[in-house]
């Protein structure tokens, strides 16, 4: 079966989870069904010869895509339609892109598949945002969210295609472009959606024996500047200037997290990321122990591979001294947790399962016609 990914373009910088869960789909993919993916004209070298790419995009876009590329988007997938058999999109679920998603998918009457890349915004109707034949969710707790069969619900998880670690050279490198120097703990939360980062502050102020504290949080719309500058000017008036960073978009933010003590995510909200973000899966890959937040689809995702906590100083203040004797655990099982869940080999196994019950519809379909 021949699938087009609808998608953001499928071209660098890879910092965008709507741009890697289905990159990495289509580079583990086995080949047994033909997946057409979205890119600018010099993105077509980056696919090998079983992927379809077409240079439908003219730059790498933005976080949230323009009106522009977006109508470029829906006459793209218009004039593809008679070289695909089926439609499936990653977006994060809103009412009009629904809409819109729904009324292209009549027209091009093809079966749709549609990859919910976050949690609806509470008090969503999920009538409004629910259009496809197959909906994927990241999660539980994003299916409940959405009022689905938890029966029938398809949770998969996202993968990484690169499953081995960074390596010892590129986490150096990525230190010495950053200016910083081990030993440092990493909180890779955006600056203007995520929060948490006045309780970080907290902490640090607090505990004099904790490591330098580097913060990352990639620039998703012009007002992120601004919250970055909030939060040093905090820092500052704390006292804590030699003993935190706070950067901006990191160009290799996965040999970040390989280079430093512990990933710590904090988050208050998830607006803007997916149910589990990427970076998570970077922090188990490189065995590096994790501290996240209560939030439910982090409390689903990190249960038995790192530490879970509420939004309270004090229990991330005890986690954090209690890494020394419990940080390698964290780390091993984080590992684990990776390697049986979250290798893109095993999600594309689980598309390509969905794919093939749609093609088994269809030709049944056919045979019924005739």
């Amino acid at each position: 079966m021949r699938v087009l990914l609808v998608t953001k373009p499928l071209v660098p910088p890879w910092n965008d989870s709507a741009k890697l869960v289905p990159r990495d789909l289509a580079r583990a993919a086995s080949g047994r069904h033909e997946l057409h993916v979205l890119v600018t004209p010099e993105g077509r070298a980056e696919w090998p010869a079983r992927v379809r790419a077409h240079p439908l995009y003219r730059g790498a876009g933005d976080y949230r895509p323009g009106p522009l590329q977006q109508l470029r988007l829906l006459a793209a997938v218009w004039r593809l339609r008679g070289a695909v058999d089926a439609l499936h999109f990653f977006f994060q679920p809103h009412p009009a892109a629904s809409r819109v998603a729904r009324a292209l998918a009549r027209a091009c009457r093809r079966p749709t598949i549609h990859t919910v890349l976050s949690a609806p915004r509470a008090g969503a109707d999920p009538a409004r945002l629910l259009f496809a034949d197959r909906t994927v969710t990241l999660s539980l707790h994003t299916a409940r969210a959405l009022g689905m069969d938890m029966d029938a619900a398809m949770v998969i998880p996202p993968g990484l295609a690169e499953d081995a670690p960074v390596g010892a050279a590129r986490a150096a490198a990525a230190c010495r472009a950053a200016g910083i120097e081990p030993p440092f703990m990493l909180y890779p939360g955006d600056y203007e959606f995520s929060g948490g980062h006045a309780l970080l502050l907290d902490i640090w102020n607090r505990s004099p024996e904790l490591p330098m504290l580097v913060l990352a949080g990639r620039a998703k719309t012009p007002r992120a500047e601004a919250h970055r500058r909030i939060v040093e000017a905090r820092a500052l008036s704390l006292g804590l200037e030699p003993r935190l960073r706070a950067l901006g978009t990191v160009p290799d933010l996965p040999a970040l997290v390989a280079a430093c003590e512990a990933v710590l995510f904090p988050a208050e909200s998830l607006y803007g990321k997916t149910d589990l973000p990427l970076v998570i899966l970077e922090a188990w890959r490189e065995s590096r122990p994790l501290l996240a937040s209560d939030l439910p689809p982090l409390a689903e995702a990190v249960a038995g591979a790192g530490a879970v906590l509420p939004a309270a100083a004090d229990a991330w203040q005890s986690a954090l001294r209690s890494l020394p004797e419990r940080g390698r655990a964290w780390g091993e099982a984080g590992r684990r947790r990776f390697l049986e869940r979250h290798t893109a080999l095993g999600v594309a196994r689980a598309y390509e399962a969905i794919y093939d019950g749609i093609e088994a519809g269809s030709r049944q379909r056919d045979r019924e016609e005739r």
